[in-house]
């Protein structure tokens, strides 16, 4: 013990002086409240809890204290049980109670010494009635019963077992935190739930010490009115005894003593002799060697007058209380075993269970708490911060963090409206991803001045060529291979044939080819913002519509108009990016004061085709239904701006936040959707679900086919660097994607994807778990793209393992999202029909 003792973990004191460390490896009470001794300590102080300590960590001491203890718990009843005579066992045991007595009373001193905190704490007042208990032991004292009432006696050695069974409680602490495997740091814990754990446990299981020790004393108590339960049949037997005695009839005397022996035959007690009746009882009961083994029982009164029974004496029977003596004994050993025992057993499993229920899920939530605290706080730091940089590289986690909060509230309404990034860490960036970052993103980089190129991107897929119904229902659908009449076919299916074919509620058929022929002239010929995309996206928005159930949440007007804004949203794009027509002072941007000017100017557009009555694709809707239609329509195009994307971002994991368990039930629906999920996920939130389907969709290449996502990166691709070659004439600053000389295009895919794609992608996706297969894809194009990426540049090992490292993330995260859901088939889209699709006891 004394060797496993040495390597336990420091506990901190449970009083007021917080900053003083405990340190189990004694075995006095003080081995749990003991401290180091602090360097702001006076020299006095110092010195004297130096001293000690050094005591209290005395191999010998330590072990001379735990003999002390074990003879004061179980010494007195040992010596009963295996009746040992009073000539020399009583002097012998009060010689050993007395040395413990002495040695307590040292330890006391020593522990008072060694730490303020031990004065105020439960173990201190244990040991101090521990040690005043003492004086049952010692014959002298109050050792003896002959002159204590039974009843007091039987509660005060209650009470001795109690205190007792305090100061065991010592061990039984140094015990439980010895018994973990390997043991633990004698430092500072790393992670503070571990100094958590050990208060905790501390605390919890010195009450259950106290419950238990208070049991132990209040339980005789309940028997005082009954207790001792005297034995009438001995003051019987006296008294029939003396009366036999009175009739001079000897024969009969000695009938009645006969009986009287046979009596007791079967007892654990018997009479062994007679005093003040001249006669000799013959029996095998022995005389007790033990003065306290042998009770005395007087007759009532002298019946006849003699000597040994006069006035003086009385006559007397004494009877051999050994056995019964014995098993009193042996019952209270069994009583200390079981009270340590329970206290061990539960000490134990108090520990096991904070160790599982607490220790390991806060550490592992404080790990990645502190790992996000700490980029917010590198992210989010001042200049003005520097001089605590010191401090915070020390501070536990739960210091981390409140630093944390506090330095973001001071730079809350700059945060939440800014993308920022230090300058340290655009530093380990690639010139592809600094290029997302800075120029198509606008992130702020902090330290550091740069001039922002002007780039944007609007990126879809489509699929293979198929029969049109069956290929709508696929990702393979490819876009790029439709001719005019296809596309016009494909686009005339979705919004007249297909599960959403509710045009001809809002207009004529006549009215939607006129809307079509406008519509088409207004995309120019661009190599990705052309025809072809606003068909992708159209036929992308569809599938997520038909995933999501989108008929049994989504109202007509909200279907019809989401289905328009994706056919419409890049409407008179020529291949330039807000940020270009800002820098350039482009007639749009002054329009719409470098607000969104191009998604403005789309806007504008529709509803100017409408404004056309035969060519109004709303020409059937009300006043009221017409004008629900233009909020849904503008704002979804609005939200295809890349301004908007984190704002996205940020409002849809806080809806997955809010209802996180609810999405999870969806996520492992096999069948259909669920009433919860549509009444407090995607009904509330009607308006940004539309706008995150469009956003989704403008961006979704990435999420396709590779090569679908090859054919419409290329096409981006050279539109900027179209772009770049526009800017080289005008002498504006060339962004990093843009400069065709420069940049290496598996490597700017990389880029986009991991810093604009996945970020929504991930918080769509733990809202909509039905989309979970295009994450599945995008980490295959991702690979596909690092694998191109090594092919054209020959990296170094460093940059190949840094590029890995960013795939194993996404691939944890596939993982993590697949696993949401039960394994089942892929779910199919659901049919036109009017059955409610909710799987749930209130299915409507």
């Amino acid at each position: 013990l004394d060797h496993r003792v040495a390597s336990a973990p420091a506990i901190p004191a449970p009083c007021h002086d917080v900053a003083t460390m405990a340190t189990p490896n004694n075995l006095g009470r003080s081995s749990l409240l003991d401290s180091h001794t602090p360097p702001q300590r006076q020299p006095t102080h110092v010195f004297e809890r130096r001293w000690s300590n050094m005591a209290l960590n005395n191999p010998c001491f330590k072990q001379g204290i735990g003999i002390a203890l074990a003879v004061a718990l179980i010494g007195g009843p040992l010596f009963a049980l295996m009746d040992i005579p009073d000539d020399p066992g009583l002097p012998l045991l009060d010689f050993i109670m007395v040395l413990s007595t002495i040695v307590f009373c040292f330890e006391l001193v020593v522990n008072l010494c060694a730490s303020p905190a031990y004065r105020c704490s439960f173990f201190c007042l244990m040991d101090f009635f521990g040690t005043l208990s003492m004086a049952f032991e010692i014959s002298f004292l109050l050792g003896s019963s002959d002159a204590i009432h039974a009843v007091l006696l039987r509660s005060a050695r209650a009470a001795k077992l109690g205190a007792r069974a305090g100061r065991i409680f010592k061990l039984v602490m140094c015990y439980s935190l010895l018994i973990k495997e390997g043991g633990l740091d004698s430092e500072k814990p790393r992670f503070e739930a571990k100094v958590l754990a050990q208060r905790l446990t501390t605390s919890i299981a010195t009450r259950v010490a106290m419950l238990t020790i208070f049991l132990v004393m209040l339980l005789p108590l309940l028997e005082l009115p009954v207790f001792p339960r005297a034995d009438q049949s001995m003051d019987l037997w006296a008294r029939n005894l003396e009366e036999a005695y009175a009739t001079s009839n000897e024969t009969k005397f000695s009938i009645e003593v006969s009986t009287m022996s046979s009596f007791y035959l079967s007892s654990d007690y018997a009479p062994y002799a007679l005093e003040g009746f001249n006669y000799t009882l013959l029996t095998s009961v022995q005389q007790p060697a033990r003065s306290q083994n042998r009770v005395i029982i007087e007759v009532s009164e002298c019946l006849v007058l003699r000597d040994g029974c006069d006035n003086s004496s009385k006559a007397k029977v004494l009877f051999n209380f050994t056995g019964a003596h014995q098993i009193a004994a042996l019952m209270e050993i069994a009583l200390v075993i079981v009270i340590v025992a329970i206290m061990i057993g539960m000490t134990q499993d108090l520990g096991s269970v904070l160790t599982m229920m607490m220790v390991r899920p806060l550490e592992k939530m404080f790990s990645g708490l502190m790992t996000s605290a700490q980029s917010l706080m590198d992210i989010c730091a001042s200049v003005d911060d520097e001089e605590e940089d010191n401090e915070e590289t020390r501070a536990t986690e739960l210091e981390t963090i409140e630093k944390t909060l506090e330095k973001l509230s001071r730079i809350a309404a700059q945060a939440l409206n800014k993308n920022v990034i230090s300058k340290e860490e655009m530093a380990t960036k690639s010139e592809y991803e600094k290029a997302v970052l800075v120029e198509m993103l606008q992130t702020e980089v902090t330290g550091e001045t740069m001039t922002p190129a002007l780039l944007e991107i609007r990126r879809s897929m489509g699929k293979e060529k198929q029969d049109l119904e069956l290929r709508l229902q696929s990702w393979d659908f490819d876009t790029l291979s439709l001719d005019p009449a296809g596309m016009e076919s494909m686009t005339t299916h979705i919004f007249f044939d297909s599960e959403f074919g509710i045009a001809k509620m809002f207009c004529e058929d006549s009215a939607f080819k006129a809307f079509y022929d406008a519509v088409k002239p207004n995309y120019q010929d661009v190599p990705y913002h052309c025809f072809a995309h606003a068909c992708d996206v159209l036929h992308t928005v569809f599938r997520f519509c038909g995933l999501s159930f989108g008929r049994f949440w989504m109202r007509e007007v909200e279907q019809y108009s989401l289905l328009i804004a994706a056919l419409c949203h890049d409407m008179g794009h020529f291949g330039k990016t807000n940020p270009f027509l800002v820098e350039s002072g482009h007639p749009l941007a002054i329009t719409y004061n470098d607000k969104s000017p191009l998604e403005n100017m789309r806007c504008a557009k529709l509803f100017e085709i409408c404004n056309d009555p035969t060519a109004n694709a709303f020409g059937k809707a009300s006043k009221d239904i017409y004008k629900e239609a233009r909020k849904v329509v503008v704002a979804a195009i609005l939200h295809t701006d890349n301004a908007n994307h984190f704002a996205m971002i940020k409002d849809i994991s806080q809806a997955f936040e809010a209802q996180e368990l609810c999405c999870g039930k969806q996520a492992g629906e096999t069948g259909g959707l669920l009433k919860e999920y549509r009444d407090k996920i995607l009904e509330p939130h009607r308006l940004p679900w539309l706008e995150l389907f469009l956003h989704l969709a403008d961006v979704s290449n990435p999420l396709k086919p590779f090569n679908l996502s090859h054919a419409w990166a290329m096409r981006v691709l050279e539109e900027f660097f179209l772009q770049g070659d526009e800017e080289k004439q005008q002498g504006l600053p060339v962004g990093m994607l843009n400069d065709r000389e420069k940049v290496n295009k598996a490597d700017s895919q990389h880029g986009f994807i991991t810093f604009l794609v996945s970020p929504l992608v991930v918080p769509a996706i733990n809202l909509f778990p039905q989309f979970t297969d295009l994450h599945v894809q995008m980490v295959v194009n991702l690979e596909k793209w690092r694998d191109q990426w090594i092919l054209d540049v020959k990296p170094s090992e460093e940059a190949i393992a840094k590029k890995e490292e960013s795939l194993a993330k996404s691939r944890e995260m596939t993982e993590r999202l697949l696993a949401r859901r039960r394994p089942r088939e892929r779910m199919a889209p659901p049919a036109r029909s009017s059955q409610w699709p909710f799987r749930d006891k209130d299915t409507e």
